[in-house]
Parts: structure tokens; C-alpha cells; sequence
């Protein structure tokens, strides 16, 4: 294994992609946001007023904001558009509405499945590059609260896409 300097251990930190297709194709990212998913004990909120499975919705936003699509009305876009979303809502897709009411209801599961999602792409991506960042416990700490970061951001994005959406 090579061994990082500090200071390239921060930039790799600084490069984890908002969209995690540039560093995965969706298959895997799919297969993220379901262990993000699985890994979560109980406590996944029912979708407001719609017969939707929560884990699902779950897995459908949790896979949406890692790639970048932030608003309800795209997310339910992709749901008819793109394959990932298609096969994670199995032809039972939510509508706007639906995905807005899950996202203020789940808003902690979200995050902490984005969190895991963010932490496992670095490790595939760690191990992929075969970089060794053991004695570096600042850095770990330093990624995770970036990741954290990241995820906060990310849910804040998608509710000022929807806040803009109905005011148009």
C-alpha cells in the first residue's frame, strides 16, 4: 500500500463528488443506497398519506440526492426516466407530493443514509487507490464530519428546489 502525506489525505478528503457517478456507475450506487438502507435498525418513518413502501422512498431519495437530483419533481422525473430510479421504485413511483411529505418525515434517516453512502464510496474508493491512511485518526474524523456536512447540505438543497418549484 502507498502511504499518504497528511496534506493529500485532506485534498482526497475534499474530493469525495456531490455526484457519485463520477466515481461509480449506478449499479453501484443502487447497491449503496440499499445497504445505507438495511443498515438503519427501525424507525423509518411511513410516507405521509400515500401506500408507499418507506424503505423505498428511502432508498429512492437517498439514491436521487447521491447523484445530484435534488428536486421532487425531478426525482419523480427520473422515476419514468432513469433506470436506477425505475428499478428502485419497482412501478410503484410517488409523486411529487409524496416525495416532499417523506423528505421533511425522514429528513435524520436521509442523512444518516447519505452519511453511509458517502463513508462506503470513500472506502471503495480508498481501497481502489490501495492508500494507506492508518496513524491518520485526525483524517477519519476530519471525512466524517465533512461527509456529514455533505449530506446536511444536500437536504437543504433539495428543500430550496421545492420551495422555488411552488413558487413558480
Amino acid at each position: 500500500m502507498n502511504s499518504g502525506s497528511s496534506a493529500e489525505l485532506r485534498r482526497q478528503a475534499d474530493q469525495v463528488p456531490w455526484d457519485l457517478r463520477r466515481w461509480f456507475d449506478d449499479r453501484t450506487i443502487v447497491r449503496l443506497a440499499l445497504d445505507a438502507v438495511q443498515s438503519l435498525e427501525r424507525g423509518i418513518p411511513p410516507v405521509p398519506g400515500q401506500d408507499l413502501s418507506p424503505r423505498m422512498m428511502l432508498t429512492l431519495l437517498s439514491y436521487c440526492y447521491a447523484v445530484g437530483v435534488y428536486g421532487s419533481e425531478d426525482i419523480v422525473w427520473a422515476t419514468r426516466h432513469d433506470a436506477a430510479a425505475r428499478y428502485i421504485c419497482a412501478h410503484n413511483p410517488p409523486d411529487m407530493e409524496a416525495v416532499r411529505a417523506f423528505r421533511r418525515a425522514a429528513r435524520s434517516k436521509i442523512a444518516a443514509c447519505l452519511v453511509r453512502m458517502m463513508q462506503q464510496a470513500w472506502a471503495l474508493k480508498l481501497d481502489a487507490a490501495e492508500v494507506d491512511y492508518g496513524g491518520y485518526g485526525w483524517f477519519e474524523s476530519d471525512l466524517n464530519r465533512e461527509i456529514r456536512d455533505r449530506a446536511d447540505v444536500k437536504l437543504e438543497v433539495a428543500a430550496l428546489m421545492d420551495r422555488i418549484g411552488l413558487e413558480v
